[in-house]
C-alpha cells in the first residue's frame, strides 16, 4: 500500500516535544469536521431490542469510585415469559464498544437474541466512558479526573458492580459469561481482583480474547505505542482525555490501512474499523449505516494508551503511571502489578481468527498456552476472518455462536 505523505511526515519528527506539539496543534486545527450520528440508525440498544419484539430492562449501578453504569437486559424470548430458572449469561463488550453490539445484526443473527431465544436470561454490560456509562455521581468532577481510567479500572470495579447486581436481581449464584476483544482482557483481570468471579463462572468463552499484544499488526496501536510519551504529555497538558473518533490520529491511521473497498464504504473515517480492520465477506453493506451509528462508542486517551504499553513492553500489567511518584500513588508500588494467570479457574473457551490486527494468531496462543484450564480454543474456519466479525459476521451462527451454544450445554 503506497505510503500517505502525512505519514512520512510524521515519522520523521524528533522527540523534541516542543516541535511535535506544535506540529500536532497545527494538523487539529485542520481537522475539526466531526462524525455526526444518524438518529434513524443509531437507536438505543433497549429501543433496538423492543422494536425486535423482545422484552428490554435497562439497569443502573454506581461502582464504588462513583462511575455511574448502564446496564441492558432481554429477561426472556419475545412472547415468552420469565420465570427465574432461566439461566444467566453476561454479554461484555471490547474497546471502543458497547452494548449495542450484540443485539444491533437483529432478531436471528445478533448473539443477544439468539441467546434468549434458546431460554437464557441475557446481560449486556457497559463500561466507564462509553456511550451508556458516561455520568459520575459527582457532577461536579473534572474531565482529566473523570477520564483517569483504563481497562485496570473497569476490571477492578466496573464488572464486578456490573455482574454483583445481575446476580442480586436475578438470585442465581452463578452465570455463563461471553466476552470480546477488551471483554476478555476485563475478565482475566477481574479474577486477580475478585476471586468469586471465577468461582461463580460455569463457562468463560472469548472472542479476539488477550491479555498481552505485543504482536499486534493493528496500524492504530503501532502508532500509539510509537508515540506513546508524546501521546501521554498530549493527554496530560492538552485535556485531550476522551478518545475522539474525529481527532487527528485518524487522518494518519487511514493513510496506512484504508483500501478502496473501505473508502468506498466510507468507513475509514470510523476509528473502530481502522482497529479491528474490514472483511468484505462477512459484512452486510446493508447494515453498515447501523454499525457506524454505534461505533465507536467511546473511551480514554488513557485506556488507548494503556493497549499501546502492552505493545511496547509484551506485558499484562497495570497501567504505567509514567514516574515513580504517580505509581505509587496509584499502585503503592513505583511499578504497576503484573497479572496471574493461575487464577482463571474457570473453564474457558477460546474462538480465534487468522486475520485479527488486534490479537494476532500468536499471541493468542500465548494466552491458550497460560489457561489453566482451557476447555477449547478454535480457529474460525476463515482466513479473512477479522476481529470485528466476531460481532457482525454474516456466517457467525454457523462459525461462532452455534458451537458457542452447543458448547454452554454441557456446563
Amino acid at each position: 500500500m503506497e505510503t500517505h505523505s502525512l505519514w512520512n511526515e510524521i515519522v520523521t519528527w524528533n522527540m523534541d516535544y516542543k516541535s511535535t506539539i506544535s506540529k500536532i496543534m497545527n494538523i487539529l486545527g485542520l481537522l475539526q469536521k466531526r462524525y455526526i450520528k444518524d438518529p434513524e440508525h443509531s437507536k438505543p440498544t433497549d429501543e433496538m431490542i423492543i422494536d425486535a419484539g423482545y422484552p428490554a430492562e435497562t439497569h443502573t449501578v454506581v461502582t464504588d469510585d462513583g462511575y455511574i453504569l448502564t446496564l441492558h437486559r432481554i429477561p426472556h424470548d419475545a412472547g415468552g415469559t420469565y420465570n427465574r430458572t432461566r439461566p444467566v449469561v453476561f454479554l461484555q463488550h471490547g474497546l471502543l464498544s458497547s452494548s449495542a453490539d450484540w443485539v444491533v445484526t437483529g432478531p436471528g443473527k445478533a448473539l443477544a437474541f439468539l441467546l434468549s431465544d434458546q431460554g437464557y436470561d441475557v446481560w449486556m454490560g457497559n463500561y466507564r466512558g462509553n456511550t451508556y456509562s458516561h455520568q459520575h455521581v459527582n457532577q461536579d468532577i473534572d474531565k482529566k479526573t473523570y477520564w483517569a481510567f483504563t481497562w485496570d479500572e473497569m476490571a477492578e470495579h466496573d464488572l464486578p458492580t456490573m455482574l454483583s447486581h445481575m446476580m442480586e436481581v436475578t438470585g442465581q449464584d452463578t452465570f455463563y459469561y461471553i466476552g470480546h476483544s477488551m471483554g476478555t482482557l476485563t475478565y482475566y483481570t477481574a479474577c486477580n481482583y475478585h476471586h468469586w468471579i471465577q468461582n461463580a463462572t460455569r463457562l468463560m468463552v472469548g472472542y479476539g480474547a488477550h491479555t498481552a499484544v505485543p504482536h499486534i499488526t493493528s496500524p492504530v496501536f503501532k502508532l500509539l505505542a510509537y508515540f506513546a510519551k508524546n501521546l501521554q504529555w498530549i493527554s496530560d497538558n492538552f485535556g485531550v482525555d476522551k478518545f475522539l473518533p474525529s481527532n487527528w490520529l485518524i487522518q494518519w491511521w487511514a493513510s496506512e490501512v484504508c483500501t478502496v473497498e473501505m473508502i468506498s464504504q466510507r468507513i475509514c473515517g470510523n476509528v473502530l474499523f481502522l482497529v479491528g480492520g474490514y472483511n468484505k465477506n462477512e459484512m452486510n453493506n446493508t447494515m453498515l449505516p447501523y454499525l457506524l451509528g454505534h461505533v465507536p462508542a467511546g473511551t480514554s486517551v488513557r485506556n488507548m494508551l494503556h493497549y499501546g504499553q502492552s505493545v511496547n513492553t509484551g506485558a499484562w500489567a497495570g497501567y504505567d503511571c509514567g514516574s515513580d511518584q504517580l505509581n505509587l500513588r496509584r499502585w503503592n508500588s513505583t511499578r504497576p502489578p503484573t497479572y496471574k494467570y493461575d487464577v482463571i479457574t474457570a473453564p474457558v473457551a477460546l474462538f480465534w481468527a487468522e486475520n485479527d490486527w488486534l490479537v494476532v494468531p500468536q499471541d493468542e496462543a500465548a494466552l491458550a498456552g497460560k489457561l489453566p484450564n482451557l476447555v477449547l480454543n478454535q480457529r474460525v474456519d476463515e482466513d479473512a476472518y477479522t476481529h470485528l466479525d466476531f460481532l457482525w459476521g454474516m456466517h457467525n451462527m454457523e462459525k461462532v455462536y452455534g458451537p458457542t451454544m452447543e458448547l454452554m450445554e454441557k456446563y
